[in-house]
């Protein structure tokens, strides 16, 4: 799976019929993420989290994961406690440190979105 990034940037144009005269316009910026993803690799779902592998290091986790999909992680739990505040995303097949505010906790719950940006939670 691959992503790709578009980045769209709309700035109003200027009227001949508007010179001299007070007006408000706005310029918007938009970047889509685009994922492309060959025939034959699973979407993500609920059984996406049986691919991350989640190991305790230092002042933190590192969450490896193994399938061929991006994964966006919104919400990592210890505990039933939100411990980071930052949303994640990890390449197929690679890790990524997190920073946690609990790093002795017993029952970790992550929460990934899915490919219709549903948010899905388990344990891991």
């Amino acid at each position: 799976e691959s992503i790709f990034y578009l980045n769209v940037l709309d700035i109003p144009p200027n009227s001949p019929e508007q010179e001299g005269k007070n007006a408000l316009k706005f310029a918007m910026q938009n970047r889509i993420k685009l994922f492309y993803r060959p025939a034959g690799i699973a979407p993500v779902n609920k059984a996406t989290f049986k691919k991350l592998l989640v190991n305790r290091s230092g002042n933190g986790l590192v969450i490896k994961n193994d399938s061929a999909n991006w994964v966006t992680i919104s919400d990592v739990k210890a505990n039933n406690v939100k411990v980071n505040y930052e949303t994640i995303m990890i390449a197929p097949l690679e890790s990524q440190s997190v920073n946690v505010k609990s790093n002795n906790a017993n029952n970790w719950h992550l929460t990934i979105i899915d490919d219709h940006g549903n948010y899905i939670s388990d344990k891991i």
